[in-house]
C-alpha cells in the first residue's frame, strides 16, 4: 500500500471509518465481537463498585453488562457516531470520546481496564498498552481481545485470501501497523512485559461466524471492516466484483442445513499491574 498527498494518517482514517460504519454495528460485527463480554470481565475478577475503564467501547456491550452487575463503568471511542450510539443503547452510562494512545484520566485512576478488539485499529497499540498501565491502580487487571491469525481464524482469513488474489495491493491507503500482529504469543506478551505487566495470561475464545447465507460474509465485511474496505473501494469495479464473488464462494464452503458457519477464534490476553511492595 501506498500514501497519497493529502491523505488523512491512519488514526483519522480509522476514526473516520468505524463513525461511518457504527449504524450497522449491531446487525453484523457485533453479532460476534459481544462474545468476549463476559470472558473479559471475568478475567479482570468484575466486582461490585469497581471502577472500570473499556478503551474502544464501540456501542457499549462491555458497559453495560458492567453496569449490570454493578461496576462503575466508563466507555471511550475514538469515533463520535460510536459514542452517540452507546448513549442510546446504554441510558445513565458514561461515554466519552477518547483517544486510547493517549487517555484523558489521571493516573492510577481504575481498578480494571479492558478493550475489546480495539488494539487491532491503532496505529500505536504499544503506546495504548503503556497508557492502560498508567491508569489502572497497583494490583490491578487490564484484558484485552484480538482477533486469532487467519491460518486459525477462518473467517477473517477468507476475506484476506479474496482480496490478496484480486486486489491491486498498491493503492493508497495510509500506513498502518499489520492487523494480526498482536496475534503472536509471545510478541504480544513481551509487548505486555515491556509495559511492566506481569502474570500475563493468554487464552482462546471459541467464537465464529454464524450466518443463514454464504452471501451475508460478504456483508459482514462491506458493513464490519475499514482497513479491508477502504482497499476494496479503491479497485476497479470489476476488481470489487471478483473480491465479492471470492468471499461468497469461500463462505459457501461451510454452508450447511442450519446455514454458515466459519471459526473466527479471538485471543483474550490478561495481565496485573504488579502492586506496591
Amino acid at each position: 500500500m501506498t500514501t497519497g498527498p493529502g491523505q488523512p494518517s491512519f488514526k483519522e482514517f480509522e476514526r473516520d471509518g468505524w463513525h461511518r460504519q457504527a449504524p450497522h454495528y449491531d446487525e453484523r460485527a457485533g453479532r460476534m465481537t459481544s462474545e468476549v463480554v463476559a470472558p473479559l470481565l471475568e478475567a479482570v475478577g468484575a466486582r461490585t463498585g469497581m471502577r472500570l475503564l473499556d478503551i474502544c467501547c464501540g456501542p457499549g456491550y462491555l458497559v453495560d453488562e458492567a453496569a449490570a452487575r454493578g461496576l462503575a463503568p466508563i466507555g471511550i471511542d475514538i469515533a463520535p457516531a460510536m459514542v452517540e450510539l452507546a448513549r442510546r443503547r446504554v441510558i445513565g452510562a458514561e461515554f466519552r470520546i477518547g483517544d486510547a494512545e493517549a487517555l484523558d484520566f489521571g493516573d492510577q485512576a481504575f481498578d480494571a481496564v479492558v478493550c475489546a478488539f480495539g488494539l487491532l485499529h491503532l496505529a500505536q497499540p504499544e503506546a495504548a498498552i503503556a497508557e492502560a498501565f498508567r491508569v489502572l491502580r497497583p494490583g490491578g487487571c487490564y484484558a484485552f481481545t484480538v482477533w486469532d491469525g487467519p491460518e486459525r481464524a477462518a473467517f477473517l482469513g477468507l476475506g484476506m485470501q479474496a482480496v490478496l488474489a484480486h486486489a491491486d495491493m498498491g493503492v493508497p491507503l495510509p500506513p498502518g501497523p499489520p492487523i494480526f500482529q498482536l496475534a503472536d504469543r509471545a510478541a504480544t506478551g513481551a509487548v505486555l512485559e515491556r509495559a511492566g505487566f506481569r502474570a500475563v495470561t493468554v487464552r482462546e475464545i471459541p467464537i465464529a461466524f454464524r450466518e443463514a447465507r454464504p452471501e451475508d460474509a460478504w456483508d459482514w465485511f462491506e458493513k464490519s471492516t475499514v482497513r479491508t474496505m477502504g482497499l476494496i473501494a479503491q479497485q476497479r469495479p470489476e476488481v470489487q466484483a471478483r473480491i465479492r464473488a471470492a468471499i461468497i464462494e469461500a463462505a459457501g464452503r461451510h454452508a450447511g442445513p442450519a446455514g454458515v458457519a466459519i471459526p473466527s477464534p479471538a485471543l483474550l490476553f490478561a495481565a496485573r499491574r504488579p502492586p506496591l511492595a
